[in-house]
């Protein structure tokens, strides 16, 4: 009787393994992707669900001309591909970068009100 359970739970625990890589290993449904170019690599956010998103985007690249350092806050619509960015390499110059990608369900709008309030100084 004992030798029966184990031959069962052999191909149990195999397929509990399988099923849960498959769905560890499944695509992100925002992602980043590259469409890389001559002279240049052009950034985009796709997302591939049903519903919009607010995403975070800090590159940091290294050996590129444009200045990509400041981080980018778009809202990407349901099944849609968003250009984010270009990146143009410099001549004779190993490029390559590396970015962080946050996704939110939706953009939070931030009221701030600015006052202008000057003090003069006094001059003697």
């Amino acid at each position: 009787m004992l030798i029966s359970s184990q031959k069962t739970l052999i191909p149990l625990s195999i397929l509990f393994y399988l099923i849960s890589y498959t769905s560890y290993t499944q695509e992100k449904p925002v992602r980043l992707i590259e469409e890389k170019q001559k002279k240049r690599t052009i950034l985009y956010v796709q997302n591939d669900t049903n519903t919009d998103k607010s995403v975070f985007l800090k590159i940091n690249p290294i050996g590129y001309r444009k200045s990509a350092q400041r981080p980018i806050i778009k809202n990407i619509p349901a099944k849609s591909k968003i250009q984010m960015l270009i990146l143009i390499p410099l001549a004779d110059v190993e490029s390559h970068y590396t970015y962080n990608l946050v996704v939110n369900e939706e953009l939070e709008t931030i009221d701030v009100k600015h006052s202008k309030s000057l003090k003069k100084k006094d001059s003697i």
